[in-house]
């Protein structure tokens, strides 16, 4: 059920993405440069490396947890209040850190 709904979201995401795209560029004159296009794609590099390494982290996470002897719905329930937490805050810090 849970690979339904992430392939789902995934489409959505996709074409809503594609959508807005199409829109901003027919809405606006702009010409992207060669600069704009490599800070592109280097932004776009780093941010998957750093997904990816946050990705890798949770297996590790959980063999520690699990070490500790906290049992699986403790450990279920330290990573749903981690991410709850995470976007939580995040939402705010990251505005303020914007001001």
């Amino acid at each position: 059920m849970w690979a339904i709904t992430l392939g789902v979201s995934a489409v959505l995401a996709a074409a809503i993405s594609h959508m807005q795209y199409r829109q901003w560029s027919e809405s606006s004159d702009h010409e992207e440069s060669p600069q704009l296009r490599s800070f592109q794609l280097n932004y776009f590099i780093v941010y998957l490396l750093a997904n990816g390494a946050d990705w890798l982290q949770g297996p590790y996470v959980y063999a520690l947890y699990e070490q500790y002897g906290h049992d699986k719905d403790a450990i279920a329930i330290l990573f749903i209040c981690g991410f709850f937490s995470s976007m939580l805050f995040g939402t705010f810090v990251g505005s303020l850190a914007d001001i």
